[in-house]
């Protein structure tokens, strides 16, 4: 490319393209960093990065054809785009298979080929799933499974991570199992109880397992031997028209996660080196007897890290009027724990939030993570339950507590109490961080404040009474609380309402499965 001499001053700067200058090796190494929708996009520049991009797609060992892909391809598009990149691909081997895409039986054939071209590569992770996503949204959704071809339940299979969407899940008799499988991940996925059941057993080295909106199984049953390596248990919203049924003995369990409908006798959970519980309950269409949360919490007593809904505060705090004589429950061992509310923090949540911090002994937690419900509307107030609520706060204490974070703040009556009574009671607090709720006035006023350096609220939670002389209050907007390093264990999980985040249909982690 031309470029100006240095004694023509006057002629105009040329932009020197350095990019294209390197070597196709290192071009080929970027491309490799990319995602595979960049990568597809580069053909257009010129010749010679049509060929770069054919080079790279018939050796590249990671095929990812994923939302990101599909935008904003309709179905057809989608499908011929899909089929000529991979009549180009030339590898006998491919180490990741990812494709999403759209429910409807029409697409089996499609599916079909798709897999088989993945299996016979010696897949080692295939994503495959057709519960659609956002980048579709031009035919109607046909919510019937497809079919999976028996290539997939080859005895040699090479797979160590699996995940399957919008399919039924049926091996042959002759299935002898996924020998180096490590992660099984079902989404909608069809299955019995029985199958599930015998798959696990023929998976040797499973270390995970997601079960998503199988609305298939009744019950979910693993019992493992002593040398069975489960460490990750996920089940969201199964089976929905009674309680889901749970019973597992898995003695390497680390991990469990469960979001859907609950009952005392519907969870039997044998798991010694269980370390944390995410735990949150639907509503259920019938009453739900009272000491649920009262006889699961007390079977994992031993956790150190726990997230609970509003519905475990009101369970706690209701089966007091009833003189249960399961209470207190015990939890020695807990660390970190995250409140999840489903509903505004009115007087009525104030109360089940003190009173289940009364009828809970944890004497280790230091790190208390509450996410406020987003809607403030139609928050009911009265004198006569401000006083039980504060009768109720009279009795907690928080001994331990270093740190808590209350992200959806706004600043309303209820959440400065809350406030003032950590602020109050915790004698050894170092940090009460508040994350203003997204869009709200409270965060315009905190980019007000780094304008002008005063803020009515802040003055109000600075003067507010502290039991530690180290506690520092901070009070932050929702684009600087991430930027702090300050999450619980559980942040971003699979889980209720908008609690939720869900990425590609899936649940993801903060260590992702």
């Amino acid at each position: 490319m031309e470029k100006r001499s240095k004694g023509n001053v006057d002629s105009p700067t040329l932009v020197v393209d350095r990019i294209s200058n390197l070597p196709d090796s290192i071009l080929l190494e970027i491309l490799s960093l990319l995602p595979f929708k960049s990568i597809a996009t580069t053909s257009v520049l010129s010749k010679r990065w049509t060929n770069l991009f054919q080079h790279f797609l018939i050796h590249t060992d990671c095929l990812d054809f994923g939302q990101v892909f599909a935008r904003p391809q309709r179905q057809q598009q989608f499908i011929d785009t899909v089929n000529r990149y991979l009549k180009l691909h030339n590898r006998d081997e491919i180490q990741k298979f990812r494709l999403l895409f759209y429910p409807n039986l029409d697409y089996q054939v499609h599916a079909d080929k798709w897999l088989e071209f993945a299996i016979q590569r010696s897949v080692k992770e295939l994503d495959f799933d057709f519960c659609g996503t956002a980048a579709f949204d031009d035919d109607q959704h046909d919510l019937r499974c497809l079919e999976l071809p028996d290539l997939l339940y080859s005895s040699n299979s090479p797979l160590t991570h699996l995940k399957l969407g919008q399919f039924y899940f049926d091996p042959p008799l002759a299935f002898t199992g996924f020998a180096s499988l490590v992660s099984l991940c079902l989404r909608r996925v069809n299955i019995t109880e029985d199958t599930l059941e015998s798959v696990l057993m023929k998976c040797p080295l499973l270390t995970v397992l997601s079960l998503c909106e199988c609305h298939s199984l009744k019950y979910i049953r693993i019992l493992g031997a002593k040398e069975f390596p489960l460490e990750r248990l996920f089940v969201g919203n199964c089976y929905q028209e009674e309680a889901l049924t749970i019973d597992v003995w898995a003695p390497n369990l680390k991990s469990f996660h469960f979001f859907g409908y609950l009952s005392y006798d519907s969870l039997f959970l044998e798991a010694p080196a269980l370390e944390d519980v995410y735990l949150i309950s639907t509503k259920f269409p019938c009453n739900i007897l009272e000491d649920d949360y009262i006889h699961i919490l007390s079977c994992v007593h031993y956790i150190t890290i726990l997230t609970v809904g509003t519905g475990a505060l009101e369970v706690i705090t209701s089966a007091v009027d009833d003189s249960s004589e399961d209470l207190p429950v015990h939890l020695p061992n807990l660390q970190e724990l995250q409140i999840l509310l489903e509903e505004p923090l009115d007087e009525d949540c104030l109360s089940y939030f003190y009173g289940f911090f009364k009828n809970t002994i944890c004497p280790c937690l230091e790190k208390l993570f509450i996410e406020l419900f987003a809607d403030r509307y139609h928050m009911q107030q009265s004198d006569q339950k401000e006083r039980v609520a504060e009768e109720l706060a009279s009795t907690c204490s928080f001994d331990n507590l270093k740190i808590v974070k209350i992200t959806n703040f706004c600043g309303s009556k209820t959440e400065m109490r809350l406030v003032k009574s950590f602020l109050s009671k915790s004698v050894s607090l170092e940090l009460m961080m508040l994350v203003a709720a997204k869009n709200s006035e409270m965060e315009k006023q905190i980019a007000h404040v780094k304008n002008s350096g005063t803020s009515t609220v802040l003055d109000e939670l600075l003067i507010l009474p502290k039991a530690s002389n180290d506690a520092r209050v901070v009070l932050c907007g929702d684009w600087e609380a991430d930027s702090r390093n300050l999450r619980h264990k559980h942040a971003k999980s699979a889980g209720a309402l908008q609690h939720v985040e869900i990425v590609d249909g899936w649940p993801r982690m903060k260590s992702d499965i």
